[in-house]
């Protein structure tokens, strides 16, 4: 199975998403967990690296995942994984012995992904340890890694592990899943309908209720009676018409099943309900005692589009303090040839303003041999008149510059590597964002109208030069 999104080239079997083969005929539009977040479903920004699991920026504090690298990380089921494989252990506590090297179980094949992602994504043992100390730390943080709850029934079997402290809005959004998950069932007494009729089949006595341990134990020996377990995936489940009528799903994680069935037990759907008006009293205080509560939950998704504006305009704000990259694509908006110095000479009264401030590229005197480059950039911080000429002072120039001591030529990269250096060691002042823009802006026509007119000549100069090889090729003899 693709995905319908023309950007994602991820593909899938039938069979991993809770899908049968002949959906894959169908014309039903389909996207992988890899685009929405696992919780609240909005647009995904972090990914795990060996499944399609992801979350926004707003759940990442409150699940079990670790980012390791840029918006890359692992999530608390595949990192299980990814220290069986490093660590080289050939037993788990949920399963028991399992063998790395057999590529019939999914822990072998698992190993194999494994080795292919630490080579393509370049991670090390660093980066494994490093995930493995944020999960423990957000364990410790919020102390409450046992009454951490599984959540995604909605969307897949795959599950994050999101603890509940201090989480309102996911608190809402779990609460929202559970409500939407249990609309469609009917219950009879204790458990729904699908369930009592599936334990009454087998032949168990539902007048008095069962545990939810005790139905997950049944129905694991159903499992084990029917031989539903997958031929080649030791954990996947086959289910077949009975247990399709309670999951909803052609196949499944047989460690999924107890939380699975949690949604078919009245009094986990009338706690669900009393703990969502809980919450909706809570967060009705909570907005009358602090606004800013009130716009994080209530109105994070209204308002979202207006934050990042807020953003944007903060941080260009801050930009605008910060100093300006010394860049041969930023010399170049204030640089000044000496051809366009010679125009700005006939603008008298604008001639101080737009100099004062700008670059100039001046020879270097033949015996200084401290530098490699014949010229250098220097900054004009002034003009001095003397009689009807016009000298420009620059910082670091023993002696003022005759205008025809100007070059007309582009400046290299080693003379902006030079002056560079003179701002690092404090020998000129560094420009501001602001100091720079306003000054390109002054001279932004100048140098236009300058740039168009060489570019002219250049290309009247392209057509004589071509209109004269035509004419020797055609009348080679009048020579």
């Amino acid at each position: 199975m693709s995905n319908t999104s023309r950007d994602c080239l991820k593909v899938y079997h039938p069979d991993c998403v809770g899908e049968d083969d002949s959906f894959v005929k169908t014309k039903v539009h389909w996207n992988c967990d890899w685009h929405s977040c696992f919780i609240c479903y909005n647009t995904a920004k972090f990914h795990c690296f060996c499944c399609p699991n992801a979350l926004c920026g707003s759940c990442i504090d409150v699940a079990e995942f670790a980012p390791v690298r840029g918006k890359k990380g692992f999530c608390n089921d595949c990192f299980e994984l990814v220290l069986l494989a490093e660590q080289h252990v050939d037993s788990d506590s949920n399963v028991g012995k399992i063998d790395l090297k057999d590529r019939e179980t999914y822990e072998g094949l698992f190993k194999e992904y494994w080795d292919i992602i630490k080579e393509k994504e370049g991670l090390t043992v660093d980066n494994v340890h490093f995930a493995d100390a944020q999960l423990k730390k957000k364990r410790e943080d919020h102390k409450c890694h046992s009454n951490s709850v599984r959540i995604g029934e909605a969307k897949g079997d795959n599950k994050l592990i999101i603890h509940d402290c201090g989480t309102n809005y996911i608190e809402q959004q779990k609460a929202m899943g559970k409500k939407r998950g249990s609309k469609a069932l009917q219950f009879i007494g204790w458990g729904s309908k699908p369930l009592i009729e599936f334990l009454t089949s087998i032949g168990k006595d539902t007048t008095k209720q069962l545990s939810q341990y005790d139905v997950d134990s049944i129905i694991s020996g159903y499992i084990q009676e029917k031989n539903l377990l997958h031929p080649k995936k030791k954990k996947r489940i086959l289910c077949d018409k009975m247990l399709y009528s309670i999951f909803r799903k052609r196949s499944l994680d047989k460690n999924k099943i107890y939380n699975l069935l949690e949604v078919h037990f009245a009094e986990q759907l009338e706690q669900s309900e009393e703990d969502e008006s809980e919450d909706e009293d809570e967060s009705f205080l909570g907005e009358k005692n602090n606004e800013n509560d009130m716009v994080e939950c209530k109105k994070q998704k209204t308002s979202s589009l207006f934050r990042k504006y807020q953003e944007k305009e903060v941080n260009f704000t801050a930009k605008q303090s910060c100093f300006a990259s010394i860049v041969a694509d930023n010399i170049k908006l204030v640089y000044l040839r000496k051809s366009v110095v010679e125009r700005l000479l006939k603008q008298a009264g604008s001639f101080e303003h737009k100099v004062v401030g700008s670059f100039v590229r001046v020879k270097r005197d033949p015996r200084d041999y401290q530098y490699w480059t014949s010229h250098k950039l220097l900054q004009v911080r002034g003009i001095k008149k003397i009689s009807s000429e016009i000298l420009l002072q620059a910082f670091n120039a023993p002696i003022d510059i005759h205008i025809a001591m100007l070059s007309d030529g582009d400046f290299t990269e080693e003379e902006c590597e030079d002056l560079r250096k003179m701002v690092t060691t404090g020998l000129l002042k560094k420009p501001t964002i602001v100091e720079l823009e306003q000054k390109a802006r002054s001279l932004h026509e100048d140098i236009t109208k300058h740039w168009i007119e060489r570019e002219l000549v250049k290309l009247q100069n392209c057509i004589d030069r071509a209109n004269e090889k035509g004419w020797r090729a055609e009348y080679p003899f009048m020579l």
